[in-house]
């Protein structure tokens, strides 16, 4: 799990959409996001911190070889086609987005 550069992604999930979130997630998207120049790998975590409402935890974790990457990405027409694949569950789906450098680490 070696990269210079991550970007995490934090999500919630309703527990009536879980099983077809997991679904879009596992059966193409992480695949596709991954295929993207300059991404390394991908994480999936299932936090144990549930939402206080039921709502499931979960984090994508995603390698990058550097934030230039990340931004051809975020430039390109994928989000937007993420952004409508996502519609069917805009309201059983809670993200945050973070991302950044490696600075330390400790092997």
């Amino acid at each position: 799990m070696d990269a210079p550069f991550v970007y995490i992604v934090r999500f919630w999930v309703h527990p009536n959409s879980h099983g077809r979130l997991m679904a879009w997630l596992e059966n193409g998207h992480m695949a596709e996001v991954v295929a993207q120049p300059g991404f390394l790998w991908v994480h999936r975590v299932r936090l144990a911190q549930d939402a206080d409402d039921g709502w499931t935890a979960h984090m994508m974790i995603y390698g990058l070889d550097s934030q230039r990457s990340l931004e051809a990405y975020f430039a390109s027409p994928l989000p937007a086609k993420f952004a409508t694949e996502r519609k069917p569950f805009e309201h059983h789906l809670r993200m945050d987005r973070a991302w950044g450098a490696i600075d330390f680490r400790v092997p």
